[in-house]
């Protein structure tokens, strides 16, 4: 990922800066929108040998149920700390949160979500040559 954008850095340098009315830098932070949900959970507390063995095996197949459905598009176990990430293709914190909540693990409050709205990487625009869309 670091050299994608390095070679980003680099055609970007190369490039001469397109003439607009709008100076580049408005033109980097002109708005984007909510493309996806990045959903960085934590439990709240440790589980129990018994909540492991009575949520986790209600939790897999309604998290693959939600994987099917398109809602999340891709998970990651976390490094630092026991949790996860999900990747969601929702455009709202909201939709994400009600998805995350009806989870086994969000009906029993064992999981917490950090609800990050990402979308695509504005700055980008300096790089085309043609007239930008007007903006809202």
């Amino acid at each position: 990922m670091l050299k994608f954008f390095r070679n980003i850095a680099v055609i970007a340098a190369l490039l001469p800066l397109p003439s607009f009315a709008q100076s580049p830098a408005t033109i980097a932070q002109a708005p984007v929108p909510t493309t996806h949900i990045l959903a960085i959970g934590h439990f709240t507390r440790p589980l129990t040998l018994q909540e492991k063995n009575s949520i986790l095996p209600r939790e897999v197949p309604d998290t693959l149920r939600l994987i099917l459905a398109g809602k999340i598009d891709q998970g990651w176990v976390r490094q630092d700390h026991d949790g996860i990430i999900f990747l969601m293709n929702v455009t709202t914190v909201e939709e994400a949160h009600a998805l995350l909540e009806k989870l086994p693990l969000g009906q029993a409050k064992l999981m917490e979500f950090e609800l990050l709205p990402v979308g695509p990487l504005g700055p980008l625009r300096i790089l085309l040559t043609d007239t930008p869309p007007a903006t809202k």
